[in-house]
């Protein structure tokens, strides 16, 4: 039993490393994208008017967006973005 375990982890480890060997690697300006949706969040939420229409917003609402954001993301770091159904943050 313990060999069938040790067997099947090697297994799933040579997948792993392969389907990471084959994901694109990040641009070099990764840092630069990032920082700039950083600094636009940061201004969104100074803004009185939006902080406004977010606290209106039904709690249920905002959890299906965080939701649907967090599969983009999942999707996007596993190498599949653009699968998901439109449908996103608009």
């Amino acid at each position: 039993m313990r060999q069938k375990l040790c067997r099947r982890l090697e297994d799933l480890e040579k997948i792993s490393a392969a389907a990471a060997a084959r994901r694109p690697r990040t641009s070099s300006n990764y840092r630069r994208v990032l920082d700039q949706l950083v600094a636009k969040a940061q201004a969104r939420l100074a803004d009185a008017e939006y902080q406004a229409w977010l606290a209106a917003q039904p709690p249920d609402y905002l959890y299906r967006r965080v939701q649907w954001l967090r599969a983009q993301l999942q999707e996007r770091a596993s190498g599949h973005s653009g699968q998901l159904q439109s449908g996103g943050l608009e």
